[in-house]
């Protein structure tokens, strides 16, 4: 750019960035995927083993989205902190935590469909917090997994590679500020330490879900790592959930209508 930019101030770039990579690299991977219950996890593994190069794209689209996932969670605190949200921008601001929530959920169906041990245990208790929501808890229960999990694979696939792609555009049609920040180093530093990434990191497969074998001991992914915490303890699940982590996405949306202050410096606020 002409002018200086703070490092932090190309997080929302780098991150659609990322949303790029992932579309070319998840397009590449459903010529193979099947999203069927007794499928899903032997077509991964043929990706990883028999396909040309499948290991080192699954590998890229898997540490790509960590990576887009803690780029927008930088992005989110760095406008916070630097109080962008008060200078007229509160629909981005409001659009930004929607579309921080979206690509986290996002994250969350990509590893679930593999259907391993680890996304047993997150579909398992994702039904059960659905379950628990008042009145309207089951039937989005029935809505987001279906009767099982042949209906769960088909509707989660669904909205991995569909429904919540869509959302997400849509989102940053609406996000985008006026000028967007774009610097071509910054690009090929972010692509090439994924690229690093995928070739130096191979990503875990993991056991294939048995229905007749308890599962081992498995962790969410270090995102959700927070909300699990919350779930072990012995309050009530719809509390630790469900409400809590609502209120606090509510307050982020609410932030800049209830802060009026003139001064932008977190230390003056």
């Amino acid at each position: 750019p002409s002018r200086f930019v703070s490092p932090f101030g190309f997080l929302g770039m780098l991150t659609f960035i990322m949303f790029i990579t992932l579309g070319v690299t998840g397009a590449l991977l459903m010529f193979y995927y099947e999203p069927i219950m007794t499928r899903s996890w032997d077509s991964v593994a043929f990706i990883n083993n028999d396909v040309p190069f499948g290991f080192h794209i699954r590998n890229l689209h898997y540490h790509g989205s960590n990576a887009m996932v803690m780029l927008a969670i930088l992005h989110m605190y760095y406008q916070y902190f630097s109080g962008r949200y008060k200078i007229r921008n509160e629909i981005l601001w409001v659009t930004g935590v929607i579309l921080g929530t979206v690509t986290i959920l996002e994250a969350f169906t990509g590893y679930d469909i593999i259907f391993s041990e680890r996304a047993e245990l997150a579909i398992s208790i994702a039904a059960s917090l659905t379950n628990s929501i008042p009145v309207a808890g089951p039937m989005i229960r029935e809505l987001a997994f279906g009767a099982g999990f042949h209906d769960f694979v088909l509707r989660f696939y669904a909205q991995h590679v569909f429904i919540l792609p869509i959302v997400m555009l849509g989102l940053m049609a609406v996000h985008f500020p006026r000028f967007l920040v774009f610097d071509v180093p910054m690009v090929m530093a972010i692509c090439g330490a994924m690229c690093l990434a995928g070739g130096v990191f191979p990503v875990d497969l993991g056991f294939k879900f048995e229905p007749t074998v308890p599962p081992g001991i498995t962790v969410p992914e270090w995102y959700l790592t927070g909300l699990y915490a919350f779930l072990r303890t012995q309050y009530d699940k719809f509390l630790t959930g469900v409400l809590w982590p609502a209120l606090f996405i509510g307050i982020l949306l609410l932030t800049p209508f209830l802060d009026r202050y003139k001064k932008f410096s977190w230390k003056d606020r």
